[in-house]
């Protein structure tokens, strides 16, 4: 028995280069505001002022990895919640590499710059809702 997984189209807004401004946890949805998220249409590339929100997302399910540097060959780092990204990378700027989704799940992988410096940064995100792009 032979089966094919069709992936769909492409989706027509990327995270990828942008840059998570702030993280907000209200009514159970996950906000990520970005300054701008990039869109790709008829072989044209645009920018846009965006919210990425993650409905019905429980932040005790948000595990973020944050490592002491970028990854190369060895690495440590630590695994926090949600609260205390908050608070120790409030100044701080995601930047998204590579994004990945499925069946709930959104996996962004990226540098977190704190004062112009980059270390490497996971964010998983479960959740049960759409994922919705708020585009102004």
């Amino acid at each position: 028995m032979k089966t094919t997984r069709s992936f769909g189209e492409y989706p027509k807004y990327s995270l990828h280069d942008a840059r998570v401004q702030k993280i907000e946890h209200e009514d159970d949805n996950l906000i990520l505001t970005f300054e701008y998220i990039f869109s790709y249409e008829n072989g044209v590339e645009q920018t846009h002022k965006a919210q990425v929100v993650f409905e019905t997302c429980d932040i005790d399910d948000l595990e973020i990895l944050v490592f002491n540097s970028t990854i190369l060959d060895t690495f440590t780092g630590k695994r926090i919640e949600l609260p205390q990204y908050q608070q120790e990378y409030d100044e701080s700027e995601f930047e998204v590499i590579t994004e990945t989704y499925n069946w709930g799940r959104a996996v962004l992988q990226g540098w977190l710059w704190t004062e112009g410096n980059p270390v490497h940064c996971i964010m998983n995100i479960y959740f049960k809702g759409d994922m919705v792009y708020v585009v102004e």
